[in-house]
């Protein structure tokens, strides 16, 4: 079976974002399984590295380089194809991005197109579009790693003000634009089970739960360490990793350290603004961008994932849960993975919550050792790459049946 694999987004790994990583990681699955895949995605350039990556695993790259400068592109955009600008009146922001420059794609996409493909993926509801362009006779797919009505509303909802007045009106853009670009779909691939049934109130066209994984080959557990050592990752420049972070260093993690001194904290990521760097004090690493998680992992006695907003389901969960240490989240940040508060994963809400059930664990090492071994389980028997891997291709293989 050969897959056209159409994405805003480049799939590489690593380095790159959790919508990156999560694409790379099911092509090479649908490689591994003897099917050719050719992908249509635009480079920054700060990913040129990442093309490599792909071309290791056996794709092919349909690519072309987006420029430096967005408003360049833009304006060439408008010069060429002037429909685009009205539509930014209407379609969501992230949806008319993505329609900017799906115009420079097109070549890349008909030279995909060219070899004709059996089955065609799109990933991403905000280039749901992109189907008015592409031949009706060919199965789509949609890749939905966010329902993104469902996730403007959930980061309005911790806003305050003019942001979470506009965050509020970018969520109703979205669920209308979802309503009418899904429509166009032969099937749809959730996150999880509560986006499956969030998407059932935008569209009833057939759909399945393909949910983030993990590599647990790549990622091991490693004994925990008498150090306390807290672990949070994260691309920085996603705004509900960056709003988690600001409440973590400011109201959290002051807590903490008042009740166990000596305690460190790892924040591994790019991207960390400006003005939480300066709300860092001696007790905080920000390593930055790091090329192995591996040896983080091993430094950290409790992961934490301190997230208020956002949507789908969290690779950082799933590599918490691989790594055998014991997780604490809040309840949003666990959202659509499949543990059980007190077993595979420490849920706490609110500020004094957080802190007390991040201090409980660090106090009690046998406890911890516990959850983060019933973790590792969940990570290998349910969230493993391979067994998501095989879901896709079945689901594929029937589809093009």
């Amino acid at each position: 079976m050969r897959v056209a694999w159409l994405t805003p987004e480049l799939p590489y790994w690593p380095g790159g974002s959790g919508g990156s990583t999560r694409q790379f990681q099911l092509i090479k699955q649908l490689l591994a399984r003897g099917h050719d895949v050719d992908v249509v995605a635009p480079v920054h350039p700060e990913q040129q590295a990442g093309r490599a990556s792909l071309h290791e695993i056996g794709a092919t790259l349909f690519a072309v380089d987006r420029p430096v400068s967005r408003v360049r592109e833009v304006l060439e955009t408008v010069r060429t194809a002037p429909g685009v600008l009205p539509r930014a009146l209407t379609m969501p922001v992230a949806a008319w991005q993505v329609e900017v420059f799906w115009r420079s794609l097109q070549q890349a996409k008909d030279g995909a197109l060219a070899r004709d493909p059996d089955v065609i993926l799109i990933e991403h509801d905000w280039a749901a579009r992109w189907t008015a362009d592409l031949p009706a006779g060919i199965p789509k797919v949609s890749g939905l790693e966010n329902l993104s009505w469902d996730y403007y509303a959930r980061r309005a909802a911790s806003a305050e003000g003019l942001q979470k007045r506009l965050l509020g009106i970018e969520a109703r853009r979205f669920r209308r634009f979802d309503r009418r670009t899904l429509a166009a779909f032969d099937l749809l691939l959730a996150m999880s089970q509560d986006d499956l049934e969030e998407l059932r109130t935008v569209s009833d066209r057939p759909a399945i739960v393909t949910p983030n994984g993990v590599d647990t080959d790549a990622l091991v557990a490693s004994p925990l360490p008498e150090t306390p050592t807290v672990l949070f990752t994260g691309t920085f420049g996603y705004a509900p990793n960056a709003e988690a972070l600001r409440w973590l260093l400011s109201e959290i993690w002051p807590r903490v350290t008042d009740r166990v001194p000596g305690a460190d904290l790892l924040v591994v990521g790019k991207g960390v603004p400006d003005e939480l760097v300066a709300l860092a004090d001696d007790s905080v690493t920000l390593a930055g961008w790091v090329p192995e998680m591996q040896p983080w992992f091993d430094r950290a006695r409790v992961v934490i994932v301190p997230m208020r907003s956002g949507g789908g389901t969290r690779l950082k969960v799933l590599d918490g849960l691989a790594s055998g240490r014991p997780l604490v989240s809040t309840t949003m940040g666990a959202m659509g993975v499949d543990v059980v508060d007190g077993e595979q994963v420490v849920l706490a809400d609110g500020t004094e919550a957080f802190a007390a059930a991040t201090v409980a664990i660090l106090e009690d090492p046998e406890r911890g050792a516990r959850i983060g071994a019933a973790g590792r389980r969940v990570a290998e028997e349910v969230y493993d790459w391979r067994a998501i891997g095989a879901r896709l291709d079945e689901a594929l293989r029937e589809l093009v049946r």
